[in-house]
């Protein structure tokens, strides 16, 4: 009788132990802090389900929203990027601008220019000096073809950061931009003109306009080859030129 008491209490003792081992491991495992070292190391797909975990738990890191969001950036999961970033501006603690900032580069990734215009918006509505947004916007703003809202994108974001390595390519951008504003202006007033002109001359204004636009289209290319267009947390990937995590 004794030993099969000592048999019952040790294998009560014993899952009692393992219980609570295993409750205290599961206390103790960081999901964010696991999911942020897996983004460190570029393996976005391993850390969006950690980070999501994180998102989930009363008091997380605030960042989680920017980096989850960039797992999903990261995988082409858009739709989940959005909407983990729309979220994030609703919860305390989060940088705002900067959450609206990734929206904006979200949907630029898509094409979604007007979609992408409105976020980098209302990133700057937040910080009227945050300059990347001008930058991003301004890039938006040329593919919706408003040129002169982002020629004056472009000079704020020369004024706010006078030390950037993008000052020739987006000036070069900003001169191309000026010049087409200039000729649309002429277009204009020679319009009834041109309605009158033979085909081949029809053919060789498209083909000048053609040019103009592809003239514009390589300068921001090489705006964006240096690192302008980025995935946006500063402080965490060096996807682009965004930053490194502290």
């Amino acid at each position: 009788m004794k030993e099969r008491r000592w048999r019952l209490w040790s294998k009560t003792l014993v899952a009692s132990l393992v219980l609570l081992y295993a409750s205290a491991f599961a206390y103790s495992f960081d999901y964010f802090a696991e999911g942020e070292r897996l983004l460190r190391e570029n393996k976005p797909i391993e850390a969006a389900p950690l980070l999501y975990q994180a998102s989930q738990a009363e008091g997380t890191n605030p960042k989680v929203y920017e980096y989850l969001g960039l797992c999903y950036q990261k995988t082409g999961k858009y739709a989940d990027a959005i909407s983990i970033y729309m979220k994030g501006t609703s919860a305390p603690g989060t940088d705002r601008k900067l959450l609206f900032y990734n929206a904006g580069t979200t949907y630029f990734i898509q094409k979604l220019y007007s979609e992408s215009e409105t976020m980098f918006s209302r990133s700057i509505e937040i910080d009227s000096a945050y300059a990347p947004a001008y930058l991003n916007r301004a890039n938006t703003r040329v593919m919706l073809e408003h040129f002169a809202d982002a020629i004056g994108d472009y000079t704020m974001y020369l004024t706010l950061d006078p030390a950037t390595a993008q000052e020739g390519p987006i000036r070069q951008l900003v001169a191309l931009l000026s010049g087409d504003m200039k000729n649309r202006e002429v277009a204009q007033a020679k319009a009834e003109a041109e309605k009158a002109a033979t085909e081949a001359e029809k053919k060789a204004a498209a083909d000048r306009y053609q040019k103009m636009l592809d003239d514009v289209n390589a300068s921001l290319q090489a705006v964006d080859a240096a690192s302008t267009l980025s995935a946006g947390s500063e402080d965490v990937m060096n996807y682009n030129e965004e930053g490194q995590l502290e």
